[in-house]
């Protein structure tokens, strides 16, 4: 995931918590990333304040 990709825009809901999510909030912003033994982990928060971790961007 890259920093403040954008969701799609017919997307109006996020996708982890599926609350409506206007326009200008459909962002995912990178806040920290590292690598592990498991790999590189990315934790990303969105627009709604879902925070979501990826492993491998997974």
């Amino acid at each position: 995931m890259t920093p403040a990709s954008a969701v799609t825009p017919s997307d109006d809901r996020c996708p982890v918590c599926h609350e409506p999510t206007p326009a200008e909030t459909q962002l995912w912003t990178l806040s920290s990333h590292h690598r592990t033994s498991e790999g590189e982990v990315e934790y990303c928060v969105g627009g709604c304040g879902c925070l979501v971790i990826l492993v491998n961007d997974q």
